[in-house]
């Protein structure tokens, strides 16, 4: 092959033909009785004709329209091609092609001579066509860059603070996000279902004690053998039925948030208040807010959501290929927050959409950084039997099917088959007992090498 020989000629470049027909961008077919150039878009796969240009071809032929990639090509001098291509696409073109051209692929040692040879490269080379590697971690070190999570409240921990009966809420005393104490004023509603209920108690009141005086006389009068025991034990019967009414009245109050103490001063006093306090049940954090001043609620109507935000739990997204290999007890991390905790339950259904099962893990530190309904990253220790390694999906490249890694090497990178198991977030599980923690791997500047690697492929196979 003659050397790289270029011409800058109205910003276009010569290149040998034999040069271009190694890397199958060009090749000649015949065209009735006429010399035809025939070239290859690499971009969009398609092979364009182009008449010849040279001295003795007569006319001159017209150059083909511009290809999608903005390649234009058409000869300039015996055996040699022109190739019109943007700035930014020619310069790495022409080095990739150069390392082909020089590659000492034939002069490989004995102990070289593999499968898949080293792509020989100095490290000048690999920097300018901005090839980086980076070495393995085994993926049962953990998922260093985190695990979609979102962070609750358990179950246990959540109180809804509701309307007792329907009225109109004339104040709230807290706002989302605040803490609260147990019995802290929440909100005063007014609501004339309680001035029924309140007047439904104190007549259940009144006729208790009629019936409990009336139960205690006749006992003592049945006592003196003045009346029937027949009479005596339906006046005892008429109390215990005032009691049993008495008791669901004042339970209906406590249940509309009345408590003991205004029980009592209503009985003693006789007064109707027409507004309920409803106060908080624990010590928490108001989470949500379901009404608003001036707003009219029927009874059950959710008014404010106050959960304990500590523990939390966290909702894990595990891929599903992983599923065999958790269990409950898992250390779980949250780097973000220093949090801490362990996997308390594994899901038993695969999401079909994102391929991930749910794993829910109970934080015990770090919570105070945390609001309930934040997404974070969490960090799952899974213990892994096989050699396998976590990457980005980026770093393996396909031909023909199989996955492929390029394994940094002294002189060069040296292309490796893997099974290669698609994870979430774009990566991939990589599996090979030629890997190991120390190996480094190719993770950017891939498209280059892949090309020089199937260029000296072909080569070899004609």
């Amino acid at each position: 092959m003659r050397s790289l020989d270029t011409q800058k000629r109205d910003e276009r470049t010569a290149l040998p033909l034999e040069f271009l027909q190694t890397f199958g961008l060009y090749r000649r077919t015949p065209h009735s009785g006429n010399s035809v150039n025939e070239i290859t878009d690499e971009t969009s796969g398609l092979r364009r004709q182009i008449p010849r240009r040279g001295r003795n071809s007569g006319a001159e032929g017209t150059p083909p329209p511009l290809p999608p990639c903005g390649l234009n090509a058409h000869l300039m001098l015996p055996g040699y091609i022109a190739l019109q291509l943007p700035e930014d696409t020619m310069r790495p073109l022409l080095i990739s092609l150069f390392l082909i051209a020089t590659s000492p692929f034939g002069a490989q040692s004995a102990e070289a001579n593999l499968a898949f040879p080293t792509v020989k490269m100095t490290a000048l080379q690999a920097k300018t066509l901005g090839v980086e590697t980076q070495a393995l971690m085994a993926a049962s070190a953990g998922l260093d860059d985190g695990l979609p999570a979102l962070v609750q409240v358990p179950n246990e921990q959540l109180h809804v603070v509701a309307a007792p009966l329907a009225g109109l809420i004339v104040a709230l005393g807290v706002a989302p996000g605040q803490h609260v104490k147990k019995g802290q004023l929440l909100a005063r509603l007014a609501s004339p279902s309680l001035l029924a209920a309140e007047r439904d108690y104190l007549q259940a009141a009144q006729q208790a004690q009629l019936a409990a005086q009336a139960a205690r006389r006749d006992e003592q009068l049945f006592s003196e053998g003045i009346i029937a025991e027949s009479r005596y034990q339906s006046s005892r019967s008429a109390y215990q039925q005032a009691a049993v009414a008495l008791d669901a009245r004042r339970q209906e109050l406590r249940l509309a948030g009345v408590s003991d103490s205004a029980l009592s001063t209503l009985q003693k006093t006789q007064r109707l208040p027409a507004e309920i306090k409803i106060l908080s049940p624990i010590d928490g954090v108001v989470l949500e807010q379901g009404t608003q001043v001036g707003q009219r609620v029927e009874a059950a109507s959710p008014i404010f959501k106050i959960g304990q935000t500590s523990p939390l739990w966290l909702d894990i997204q595990v891929p599903a290929t992983l599923a065999a290999q958790l269990h409950e007890g898992l250390s779980v991390l949250v780097p973000a927050v220093a949090g801490s905790g362990k996997v308390i339950n594994i899901g038993h259904q695969i999401n079909p959409a994102s391929q991930t099962i749910n794993v829910r893990a109970r934080l015990d530190t770090g919570t105070r950084k945390l609001v309930p309904g934040q997404m974070v990253e969490a960090m799952l220790s899974i213990p892994s039997d096989s050699t396998a390694f976590r990457v980005a999906l980026s770093s393996v490249v396909y031909v023909e099917g199989k996955a492929y890694v390029f394994v940094a090497e002294a002189d060069g990178f040296r292309p490796l088959a893997v099974k290669a198991t698609p994870q979430a977030d774009q990566r991939v599980l990589l599996e090979s007992t030629a890997l190991t923690p120390n190996t480094s791997i190719v993770v950017k500047g891939l498209a280059a090498l892949k090309s020089i690697w199937l260029a000296e492929k072909d080569k070899k196979a004609d």
